[in-house]
């Protein structure tokens, strides 16, 4: 039984698997009533069965018309899939436990769409279809763990125009996505063991940072950027602010240096010390490893140094 299910599994993976662009034709596009239709069914067939027993001609007419319209509802659910155009779609990296949004591109191919619907699982999204010929609609994917993620079965179908057929045509594309490392807050001792303050930051500020003003005192902040003199006045704690000036600062986030409680803590500490460090506007490395990233700065460092440690292996 096992090995039945196996099979059914990979055959239906491999039945449903297509390259981009992708035409949705009579060969990927599946139709079967709903739950409406079904009811509609019986109905019909309740009407059909007290046509032929009263042998009345008028019931006859309202049983083949209504079945006539059902016919035609399927006939236009189909059409309404059949000729769309998936040309392309990409899935935008985010951090662990957020959705990743799926991009799709859309070509009408010829006539009108009305009422599609793009969905995976539980997630769905009404497709909005104007004149337009192309067009495009974003669908959020949860992320669950860090590293590389496959997109997983999607479908587009449309219950269109009366509900009583839904039809309907599963994909698998081959496309992934990238999760990032879920970043925790850094530590204040991380980030002035790591250099980011400099050693003598409890006593004044580090050299490259340029005084810009006060402003309210934070508990991470440390002793040596209070400014006394306005306590001393009965202003309440102020902290002195500093900016730090580009390019006369690297820092080198280490994986050995960095404190915490287990592997994974460690590298959504590491994230989190290179979201900071970005934020501050230093050069930053990173050295893990068997691996290391040279100092830089700005979004492709900030996605490279992400990406590296979303790929770091699992824990043994």
């Amino acid at each position: 039984m096992t090995l039945f299910v196996k099979f059914m599994q990979q055959y239906w993976a491999a039945r449903h698997k297509a390259g981009l662009p992708v035409t949705l034709t009579r060969r990927r596009i599946f139709i079967l009533p709903t739950k409406a239709g079904l009811i509609f069914c019986l109905f019909l067939l309740a009407m059909l069965v007290a046509a032929i027993n009263y042998t009345n001609n008028l019931a006859f007419l309202l049983t083949f018309l209504l079945g006539s319209l059902a016919i035609l509802s399927a006939i236009h659910a189909y059409a309404n899939l059949a000729g769309v155009v998936i040309l392309h779609g990409h899935l935008d990296p985010v951090a662990c436990g957020q959705d990743a949004p799926l991009t799709l591109t859309l070509h009408n191919g010829k006539g009108q769409r009305h009422a599609l619907v793009l969905s995976q699982a539980k997630r769905s999204v009404q497709i909005q279809w104007g004149q337009e010929e192309q067009h495009q609609v974003m669908l959020p994917i949860p992320t669950l763990r860090r590293g590389y993620f496959a997109l997983g079965p999607i479908q587009v179908h449309t219950r269109y125009p009366l509900g009583l057929f839904r039809a309907w045509s599963p994909l698998i594309l081959p496309l992934q996505g990238l999760a990032y490392p879920a970043s925790l807050p850094p530590r204040v001792h991380d980030w002035e063991h790591l250099g980011g303050y400099g050693s003598d930051h409890d006593t004044h500020k580090a050299a490259g940072e340029e005084f810009v003003g006060l402003r309210p005192y934070r508990p991470e902040d440390g002793p040596g950027r209070v400014y006394w003199k306005a306590s001393a006045r009965g202003s309440g704690l102020q902290a002195k602010e500093y900016h730090q000036q580009q390019g006369n600062r690297t820092v080198v986030l280490d994986w050995d240096q960095v404190q915490a409680h287990d592997y994974e803590q460690r590298i959504s500490r590491m994230a989190g010390l290179v979201l900071e460090a970005e934020k501050k506007g230093v050069a930053y490395g990173l050295r893990l490893p068997g691996q290391s990233v040279a100092p830089s700065s700005g979004l492709a460092h900030v996605h490279n140094c992400l990406k590296a440690l979303a790929l770091m292996p699992e824990e043994t």
